[in-house]
């Protein structure tokens, strides 16, 4: 059947069976992602990327092919994720701008736009590399150029430029050594080869299936990931926002940012911008951006952890959000991955240990004229995390902040109905806080590593949850005040009755009083009796204690407990940033976790 002209209706058509294609090669693009880093989510951020577009149109809309073309460049823009995502950002930025004349398009016009699209693919990198997906887009579109001057039949047209461009994707290991070395064509490239195939199948079966949940367990092949040299990777974060600005200069935009890092992508107009870049400042660059514009959905990877997880030979992941408050040294030995919250100060907004450490907020908090105020990750953080783990994994835990107290829960639980996992999924409850979600999330790291099965791992964490209980006294109740949480009169009668109230978590989430000690003076000193008797007689497996920029009280609370209790688990941590929003500085918790 000949194909004269495509229209809105036909453009969305012949999009979602791309996707689908490339949705059912995820992981293989995972497992072939080597360039520019080998931190194996490059079919992730192409299915995020592609996903947010579908969602943002309605199945079967009347759209013009201008108005559909502008929603797909924006819808891409606002999901971009990574290196290949920002680029195909662009690319539809630049399809848009080429279609935006016509109502439908023969061959030759489509073939003009894809010749805008591809230069502007080709703009949004400072430094252009051959052998990427930028040479199987180029080829691509000379061969749909030269095809289409004669014929007007799209499925002829696109079965000759698909073939060029397949070639292409073979020539790119001949254009980049470190693609060669590892034996494999570039992941972006194939991504785009698989689009171009799933639309081709479609121009000759008139197919379309429905869309597959993100990860369609399709066996990949078995690439030994290279392990990451950890010294030298100077960026290692891949990090990700949108500018929002009058008239965003792009030349004085990618000079801003050419100091601060490397691998710099950026795509959008003039008015929105999506930049890409690895550094190993994310705060600094998001401070720097701000003179172009208004700075948004900032995200932050660390490609070191990445790389860890596409090596994994675990078949359970275990993911936590920030508030988790365990040391770097224990998260990072049992492979514990973490959605940051968010916190801003007025309109400075921050991701938890990411833009700003433990330091500078408590410095923010004494200084600031604005008292924080703290946010769950957005559902897209955690869909993103789900996407990258539902490649390497084949289930995933996420345990989080009781639901009474966050959205969190709440949020993770939306993300994951939009993923699937090989095996199994679910999102836990921590009934916790802190160091209490701490303690739970070690022993189900633990028991992730002896590959104890996922039934029994439900069970496991069911039986700790428990067994855990935290305790946590405030050094003043400032920060619970002026957080709302507390009305000003309550706090003047118990500062004035010299009243130290100790929380802990109750067994429906709840954050309420559990007792109080009395006198100002040597209020720790008391919180630690107040402690050790509620822990009388019971045997204890861990210990986690945790402070708001009290070093020194944690150290000698360390010293008692660990003399207490020597087979136990003792470990220091900091309070999390945006758990130190209502702690305040000088706050003490101390979690128990029961044999």
């Amino acid at each position: 059947m000949k194909i004269a002209y495509l229209d809105g209706i036909r453009l969305y058509r012949v999009l979602y069976a791309g996707i689908q294609s490339l949705l059912d090669e995820q992981d293989y693009l995972n497992k072939i992602n080597v360039f520019p880093v080998p931190d194996g989510d490059t079919g992730t951020n192409m299915a995020f990327t592609l996903m947010g577009i579908i969602e943002h149109i309605q199945p079967h809309s009347r759209l013009d092919l201008n108005e559909l073309s502008d929603i797909v460049a924006d819808a891409a823009l606002d999901n971009a994720r990574g290196n290949s995502g920002v680029i195909l950002a662009q690319f539809f930025q630049g399809l848009s701008v080429g279609l935006k004349p016509y109502a439908e398009v023969n061959t030759s016009q489509f073939a003009e736009a894809s010749k805008i699209a591809v230069d502007e693919s080709y703009t949004a990198l400072m430094n252009p590399r051959e052998g990427t997906i930028l040479s199987v887009l180029r080829a691509w579109s000379d061969s749909f150029i030269q095809a289409s001057k004669t014929s007007p039949d799209f499925q002829k047209v696109w079965k000759i430029s698909l073939d060029t461009a397949q070639k292409a994707l073979e020539y790119t290991p001949e254009q980049l050594q470190v693609l060669k070395d590892a034996g494999v064509v570039d992941a972006a490239g194939r991504g785009f080869v698989s689009i171009l195939e799933g639309v081709m199948n479609f121009m000759d079966t008139g197919d379309i299936r429905k869309l597959p949940n993100i990860d369609t367990g399709f066996s990949a092949v078995a690439l030994e990931m290279n392990e990451l040299d950890a010294d030298s990777l100077s960026f290692p974060f891949c990090t990700e926002c949108i500018i929002v600005g009058e008239d965003i200069p792009r030349d004085k935009l990618s000079q801003a940012m050419k100091p601060l890092g490397d691998s710099i992508v950026i795509a959008g107009s003039k008015h929105r911008a999506k930049v890409h870049i690895h550094t190993d400042d994310p705060r600094n660059l998001f401070e720097t951006l701000t003179i172009f514009g208004e700075v948004q959905q900032e995200k932050v990877d660390d490609m070191r952890e990445q790389n860890k997880s596409a090596r994994s030979q675990q078949k359970v992941a275990l993911v936590v959000d920030s508030t988790c408050d365990l040391p770097p040294d224990i998260m990072e030995k049992h492979h514990i991955h973490v959605v940051p919250v968010r916190l801003n100060f007025g309109k400075e907004q921050y991701i938890d240990r990411v833009t700003i450490t433990n330091d500078e907020f408590y410095s923010k908090l004494a200084h600031s004229k604005h008292h924080p105020q703290t946010s769950q990750p957005p559902p897209a953080d955690f869909r993103r995390m789900y996407q990258f783990l539902s490649s390497h994994y084949e289930s995933v835990i996420s345990l989080h902040l009781p639901q009474v107290l966050s959205g969190t829960f709440q949020n993770a639980s939306a993300a994951l109905e939009k993923v699937t996992f090989k095996q199994h999924q679910t999102i836990i409850d921590s009934l916790s806080v802190s160091a209490g979600t701490g303690v739970i999330a070690i022993e189900l790291a633990e028991a992730i590593e002896q590959d104890m099965s996922f039934p029994e791992l439900i069970q496991l964490a069911d039986e700790t949850i428990e067994k855990t209980e935290i305790f946590i006294a405030l050094k003043t109740l400032d920060a619970v005040q002026k957080g709302g949480r507390l009305s000003v009169g309550k706090k003047r009668l118990i500062d004035l009755l010299g009243l130290n109230l100790v929380l802990n978590i109750t067994r429906d989430g709840f954050l309420k009083p559990c007792g109080v000690t009395l006198g100002r003076k040597n209020i720790f000193k008391k919180f630690e009796k107040f402690v050790l008797k509620k822990a009388r007689g019971k045997s204890i497996k861990r210990i986690g204690i945790v402070h708001g920029v009290n070093p020194d009280t944690a150290a000698a609370l360390q010293v008692v407990f660990k003399s207490a209790y020597p087979e136990a688990l003792v470990f220091v941590s900091d309070f999390c940033p945006a758990l130190g929003v209502h702690g305040g500085v000088g706050a003490i918790g101390i979690a128990l976790q029961y044999n």
